[in-house]
């Protein structure tokens, strides 16, 4: 019984490595999503715009605090983080820390963070300011002065996240406050 179970302990061993190495993409592993990465989307162009997992993310064009103009189609090829906030919403304020060490950890592997503000709910522009001050944030922080994007985007509660992958297909989407474990698993998972 013993050689019987070392002999299949092999063989299931050597198709792995056969599969990994061999198969790559096209391996059973990667079809069955054990590598804990979303699979690669051929011809994503021709998906379907709109807000469900597996749509192209709508495009939007908006100013960040900065005065530059933003649009997320310009981010194609990087995997991008949409995040929905505001500067009195809890749950915000507890993530942006871990948005901020993400964005500096994983920045030059081609992964970006856009702040979406829903500037319409700020007392004045100078919050946010003060905001981006305090938590030392240097990513965009585009500024959602019309509400324009955020009612494209149906957001009803802070924060939201749309986690899109460098194809531009909408891969997740958090509704509610973030972990930095959380938050780091679902970059990893971007294609």
């Amino acid at each position: 019984m013993k050689k019987f179970l070392i002999v299949v302990g092999v063989i299931l061993a050597v198709l792995f490595v056969v599969d990994r190495t061999v198969l790559q993409d096209e391996g059973i592993i990667n079809k069955v999503g054990l590598t804990g990465k979303y699979k690669k989307i051929n011809n994503a162009s021709e998906l379907p715009v709109g807000l469900a997992e597996g749509n192209m993310a709508p495009d939007f064009s908006l100013v960040d605090l900065n005065g530059n103009a933003l649009k997320l189609s310009d981010f194609r090829g990087k995997r991008v983080l949409v995040n929905f906030w505001a500067t009195w919403c809890p749950p915000c304020k507890a993530e942006m820390p871990y948005m901020q060490e993400m964005y500096e950890k994983y920045h030059e592997e081609g992964f970006e963070v856009l702040a979406v503000n829903s500037t319409v709910t700020e007392k004045s522009r100078d919050n946010v300011v003060d905001f981006v001050s305090e938590y030392g944030l240097t990513f965009p922080i585009p500024m959602d002065e019309k509400n324009r994007v955020s009612s494209d985007y149906e957001i009803l509660s802070f924060p939201t996240s749309f986690f899109i992958d460098s194809d531009g297909v909408i891969r997740s989407i958090t509704v509610g406050g973030m972990t930095k474990e959380y938050l780091e698993g679902e970059i990893k998972k971007l294609p």
